[in-house]
């Protein structure tokens, strides 16, 4: 019997994209700060750099605006998500906001990141509906949502605003993205028995 396909949420911000480093830099010379990404210990970010959350949201679509200054999150990304594409359907599944989604797709391309379809949420709450087996994600609080379904898992992508986020059913954590497929097959193979 072959194994299931499985069908896979791979966010964008914080697990592909490093754009909190492109963030950082805008808001540096904005600003005359030194914020690094790893300050940003908490979701809620603009209460770290003292704005208000439109202006955080504002300036996170400026570094999409200027796509090629955001670095990915890790080494050789096109390569780990073509292993794990193996294992079904790879879905890039993000809020970003929509005048940010053409800009997003060109980083993805020049990036050669391969994915099934792009999806656009209004909001990190509303991925916790769609029809995925896997959600992998940065988002503390999408976790709480994936875990209180009867079906599916969520993989927390790490990074310093969810380091304090609390283990849950059906929740895993991984710090690289290789870390993933692991998990993935252990899982697919419960599945299949």
């Amino acid at each position: 019997m072959e194994p299931p396909k499985l069908k896979i949420a791979l966010d964008l911000d914080g697990v592909l994209a490093n754009t909190m480093q492109t963030f950082c830099e805008i808001t540096n010379s904005r600003r005359s700060t030194h914020f690094t990404p790893e300050q940003f210990d908490r979701w809620n970010a603009w209460e770290i750099t003292k704005t208000n959350k439109d202006e955080f949201l504002r300036t996170l679509d400026e570094a999409w605006f200027n796509w090629r200054r955001i670095p990915p999150v890790e080494g050789n990304l096109a390569e780990k998500i073509s292993i794990l594409q193996r294992m079904g359907q790879i879905d890039l599944v993000t809020a970003r906001s929509e005048v940010t989604v053409p800009f997003a797709k060109e980083w993805l391309r020049h990036q050669k990141i391969p994915y099934n379809r792009f999806v656009r949420t209004e909001s990190t709450t509303a991925k916790s509906y769609l029809d995925y087996d896997f959600f992998i994600d940065d988002s503390a609080n999408l976790m709480p949502l994936i875990a209180s379904r009867m079906f599916g898992y969520g993989i927390l992508y790490e990074q310093p605003w969810n380091r304090t986020a609390l283990k849950m059913p059906r929740i895993f954590r991984i710090r690289k993205l290789e870390e993933a497929l692991p998990l993935l097959l252990t899982i697919r193979d419960k599945l299949k028995s």
